[in-house]
């Protein structure tokens, strides 16, 4: 039998989103319908953005029998292929995804635009990401609260909201209970499916001095065969863990999907936030308003949070007079971007490559998945499931606070010869024939910014990411991929038949492999985001002239008017950043409580 097509794995993949409906019951489309939304209805709550954190917060507000809450997504419900670890990578640039790119730069991406997928769809990102659980270090958060974010160290502000969210399905890991535990909505543990190249890569950074570890526990620098956010071979999201459970049996909660939250109603004498404007993103005949007793909460993620402010005329008043948007209040809404970046520069092949040799070998890891056991290569995420942390030149190591993570992303080389796929996307993370070790620059000095350019709310935002603006952070990525460069040299690899590719990337030809000027170059043609863009309505004390709201998710300025989702970070987390905004949403839920007089 021949290889297997593109056309094959899209045509599968669809059949075993078929086949999961036989074993799992979805949540109907009328259920969330618009139609069930009447213009002029009133809320205690209204959240606008059903996202990672979005999802949390419908649910733990709603667990107040009293409070009736109305949550609102631009996109849809969650589909059931998104359950499948192994195709994960399909979901972006797909209809779930809102397909963000950033505005061409100079020092990164080749100087073309950089992909920055985000999840337009119930549970956000945390639907289409790649599921790996990720707190950060204690040290992040330390800073926060010396910023002067009272409440917000990790100790004592943030290890608690980690703790009640979590559900630990490993016992090694869950017997740790001074930094684990169960019973919490969000499901975390390994995946069923160990790829066989896992173990080897440990090996690998083993033999280079770095320890396993669980850097979600007491210790972070070393290796870890990782969590994730999912349960028994199939992915959840913040919608399957928070919300699915809940909103059928609670009658004072509302989702609402499809419908667009396009500006913020506010009172322009007294300041205070009473409702929003909403446009069904299908049929843009479909609109209204709903107002709120209480508090809106903005929760749509770092870049579409800061344009809702803007189009309610929250944000630079220089940006908002030439849109001639009324200025409500002038805030550095939209400053403060970053993200962990990384690049595609050190890639090996491998002598166990797991690609399968026929349609009936995708067949069989179809069977395995389908037929409700969840086993199988497509409950696992390939090679990604192995993390590791090192230290540049500029870490200090006495600390255990790295400032370089590893990402072991897998891929299909030479795929338009191999017969085996055309597209690299379309291959599932279990199938692949060569590894990049990415390196990604955990604490970057560059700041980026996005904006608007229209008053328009289907207008896109500009994203200027500014990656590599600062030398430090192409030193600090120089130094991963020489980290990465000398796995080569383990015996580990040379067994297992690791092959290091000095093959240039496009541009850097003309310099000599492992020279810093090629790293340097390397870095900027081979630019990728890790997707974990944060910081643009940034949290800060009242003398923090770049804060947009307060410790207590408010925004300044504006009364009842809260934004609790990613972009409220100050400063990015030290690691993939899917919990720690299931840890913001949650305790951003307790904040609100606690300000209505809820006892906790």
């Amino acid at each position: 039998m021949g290889s297997l097509s593109c056309s094959a794995i899209t045509s599968l993949q669809v059949l075993v989103g078929i086949l999961n409906a036989f074993f799992k019951t979805q949540t109907p489309a009328d259920l969330s319908s618009p139609a069930k939304l009447r213009d002029g209805e009133t809320f205690d709550f209204i959240i606008a953005g059903g996202g990672t954190a979005g999802c949390v917060l419908a649910s733990r507000l709603s667990e107040v029998p009293d409070w009736k809450v109305l949550l609102l997504e631009a996109g849809g419900e969650e589909p059931l292929e998104a359950d499948i670890p192994a195709f994960g990578q399909n979901l972006k640039l797909s209809a779930l995804d809102w397909q963000y790119w950033t505005q061409p730069q100079n020092t990164s991406c080749g100087g073309e635009a950089c992909q920055w997928p985000r999840g337009k769809v119930l549970g956000g990102s945390s639907t289409i990401n790649d599921m790996i659980y990720n707190r950060g270090n204690r040290l992040d958060y330390d800073h926060w609260s010396d910023l002067g974010n009272v409440g917000w160290d990790y100790e004592n502000g943030v290890l608690p909201y980690f703790k009640k969210s979590e559900d630990n399905l490993d016992p090694d890991i869950a017997r740790d209970i001074k930094y684990h535990s169960v019973g919490g909505y969000q499901s975390v543990g390994r995946f069923p499916y160990t790829d066989e190249n896992v173990p080897n890569i440990i090996k690998g950074f083993q033999e280079l001095g770095y320890k396993r570890v669980d850097f979600n526990g007491p210790h972070v620098t070393g290796v870890m065969h990782l969590q994730a956010t999912q349960y028994k071979g199939e992915r959840r999201s913040t919608n399957g863990a928070y919300l699915e459970p809940v909103r059928r049996l609670r009658n004072n909660i509302r989702v609402i999907t499809n419908v667009r939250v396009t500006k913020i109603l506010i009172d322009k004498g007294t300041k205070v936030a009473h409702g929003v404007e909403y446009v069904g993103e299908k049929d843009r005949r479909f609109r209204g308003k709903v107002y709120a007793k209480n508090d809106i909460i903005v929760s749509s993620g770092s870049i579409n949070s800061p344009q809702l402010l803007m189009l309610s005329g929250i944000g630079p008043k220089e940006t908002l007079e030439t849109l001639n948007i009324p200025v409500i209040k002038d805030l550095k809404v939209g400053h403060n971007l970053h993200d962990h970046i990384g690049a595609f520069a050190v890639n090996y092949f491998v002598g166990n490559s797991t690609r399968p040799n026929s349609s009936r070998d995708f067949f069989r890891d179809a069977t395995l998945y389908s037929r409700n056991q969840r086993t199988g290569p497509w409950s696992g995420i390939g090679s990604l499931s192995v993390v590791a942390y090192t230290n540049s030149r500029y870490a200090n190591k006495s600390m255990d606070y790295p400032d370089i993570q590893f990402s072991t992303i897998p891929s299909v080389a030479d795929s338009r010869d191999s017969g085996f796929c055309d597209v690299d996307v379309a291959v599932p993370w279990c199938y692949y024939n060569r590894i990049t070790f990415m390196p990604a620059v955990l604490r970057p000095k560059c700041r980026g910014y996005l904006t608007i350019n229209s008053s328009d709310p289907f207008a896109r935002p500009l994203i200027y990411p500014n990656s590599f603006c600062d030398h430090q952070d192409l030193d600090v990525i120089s130094d991963g991929f020489k980290a990465a460069v000398k796995l080569a040299d383990t015996k580990v690899f040379k067994d297992n038949d690791f092959r290091l590719d000095k093959t240039p990337p496009a541009g850097c030809s003309h310099l000599q492999f492992g020279t810093d000027d090629y790293w340097v170059c390397a870095a900027i043609q081979t630019t990728h985001s890790n997707y974990h863009p944060v910081g643009t309505c940034k949290m800060g004390p009242p003398t923090d002239p770049d804060a947009v709201v307060d410790p207590q998710l408010r925004v300044y300025g504006v009364k009842r008017l809260r934004v609790i989702d990613s972009s409220i970070m100050p400063v990015i987390t030290s690691g993939n950043t899917n919990a720690p905004s299931i840890m913001i949403g949650e305790k951003g839920a307790d904040i609100v409580k606690k300000s209505y007089g809820i006892k906790l």
